[in-house]
C-alpha cells in the first residue's frame, strides 16, 4: 500500500516531519463517513504519484496521536496536511474527488 499508517507521535515525527520532500498526511477516523469514502480514492492518488510524494495517515480517534492533531491544528477530519521538507504548507478539509486531489498536488509538487 503507498499509505504509510502513523501509531506513535515519534513515529509522525521521525517520518513526515523527518520527511525530504512532500509529505502528505490524512487525518481520519472509523466513524467519519467522508473519511470512509475518501479513503479509496486517497490510495488511488497515492499510488499514482507514488516515488513522488509520501502519504500517511493518522487515526484522529487514537488518543496516543491527539497531540499530533492539536500540534498541527487539525480541527476538522477528513483533513489532509500537506508539508514539504517537514514545514506544513497547507490544508485541505473535507470530501475531495481523487481527480481534483491529484490536481491540487501537482500544483505543490
Amino acid at each position: 500500500m503507498a499509505i504509510t499508517a502513523i501509531t506513535s507521535v515519534q513515529e509522525f515525527d521521525e517520518k513526515v516531519l523527518g520527511a525530504k520532500g512532500l509529505a502528505i498526511v490524512d487525518f481520519w477516523a472509523g466513524w467519519c463517513e467522508p473519511c470512509t469514502v475518501m479513503r479509496p480514492e486517497i490510495e488511488d492518488v497515492a499510488e499514482r504519484l507514488k516515488g513522488q510524494v509520501e502519504f500517511f495517515s493518522v487515526n484522529a480517534e487514537d488518543k496516543n496521536l491527539r497531540g499530533i492533531l492539536l500540534k498541527e491544528d487539525v480541527d476538522g477530519i477528513p483533513s489532509l496536511v500537506f508539508f514539504r521538507d517537514g514545514k506544513m504548507l497547507d490544508s485541505l478539509v473535507g470530501y475531495k474527488k481523487a481527480d481534483m486531489l491529484e490536481s491540487l498536488i501537482k500544483e505543490v509538487i
